[in-house]
C-alpha cells in the first residue's frame, strides 16, 4: 500500500513539473516572434473595429429614424405645474442697524413722523426687531425689488444709511403696482 501512495505521488509530481513547464515554454515563445506577429494582430484588431463601427452607425441609424407618435388621446392632456409664489418673501428698507435699543426706537419714532409728514401715496410701516448682536429698523413692504430701490431713493433723503434687504414681509401692507409713492409739494 506503501509504494502504491509512493508512485501515485511520482506521477503527480512529474504531471506537476510537466504542466508548468509547457506553459512557461510557450509564454516565453509568444514574445520571441517579435514585430510580424504584432502588426498582424493589429490588422485583426482593425478589422474589428471596422466591423463594430459599422454595426454602431447602423443601430443608431435604425434608433433614430423611429418616430414614437403620442395618440391624441393622451395629447390632449395638459400637466400645468403650478408655481406656488410665496407672498411673504420681499424686500425692506433697513434705516438702523446698531446695538442701542433706545437708538433703534428713536429712528422707528422719528421715521413714522417724517413719513407721515414727508411720503404720500404709501404709510409705510415700521419693524424694529433684535438679531444677534444688532437692532434692526425696518421701513416697508415691498414685492419687488425695484418698487423697494424707488423707495428707497425718497427715504435716503432724510435717512441716509438706509438700504434695500431682503426679508420677510406682510403681505397685507404691500402696495399696489399702480400706486405711486412720492414726495408733498411743499
Amino acid at each position: 500500500m506503501k509504494s502504491i501512495s509512493k508512485i501515485l505521488l511520482n506521477f503527480l509530481f512529474l504531471g506537476t513539473l510537466l504542466v508548468s513547464c509547457t506553459s512557461s515554454h510557450s509564454t516565453t515563445s509568444d514574445t520571441d516572434y517579435g514585430e510580424s506577429e504584432n502588426s498582424e494582430s493589429a490588422s485583426e484588431d482593425s478589422e474589428t473595429s471596422d466591423i463594430e463601427s459599422v454595426l454602431i452607425s447602423s443601430l443608431s441609424d435604425t434608433y433614430s429614424s423611429n418616430n414614437n407618435e403620442i395618440p391624441d388621446v393622451y395629447s390632449r392632456i395638459k400637466k400645468e405645474r403650478e408655481v406656488e409664489v410665496d407672498l411673504t418673501k420681499g424686500y425692506r428698507i433697513q434705516v438702523y442697524s446698531g446695538q442701542d435699543v433706545f437708538e433703534a426706537d428713536t429712528i422707528a419714532s422719528r421715521f413714522r413722523a417724517w413719513s407721515d409728514t414727508t411720503i404720500t401715496g404709501y404709510q409705510a410701516e415700521t419693524y424694529t426687531f433684535f438679531k444677534t448682536p444688532y437692532y434692526r429698523v425696518h421701513v416697508g413692504d415691498f414685492h419687488t425689488r425695484d418698487r423697494a430701490l424707488a423707495f428707497s431713493k425718497l427715504v435716503k433723503r432724510f435717512f441716509r444709511d438706509a438700504w434695500v434687504v431682503y426679508d420677510t414681509v406682510n403681505p397685507y401692507l404691500v402696495p399696489d403696482d399702480t400706486t405711486k409713492i412720492s414726495l408733498q409739494d411743499l
